[in-house]
């Protein structure tokens, strides 16, 4: 072998029972709190959150303004 080769690819480990379990609540939570959102989504009530675009390709970020996490249309404002 020549070079700084690695003689076996590194290893990605799993995440631990442990840690799994421990990590579990919050993915119920937050399934059960995206599933309320999408259900008053179809009544019109949408989720705003500050939208930013980003090309990594590119190298460049954007802001998008205010936009709705389901549906990513715009916030028209007052």
């Amino acid at each position: 072998m020549q070079g700084p080769e690695r003689a076996t690819p590194p290893v990605r480990f799993e995440p631990t029972a442990a840690v799994r379990v421990a990590r579990g609540p919050w993915t119920i939570a937050n399934r059960l709190g995206d599933a309320a959102w999408s259900v008053l989504h179809a009544l019109g009530a949408h989720r705003w959150r500050e939208g930013y675009e980003t090309d990594l390709e590119r190298g460049w970020s954007r802001y998008r303004g205010s936009r709705c996490t389901v549906c990513d249309s715009p916030w028209e404002g007052w």
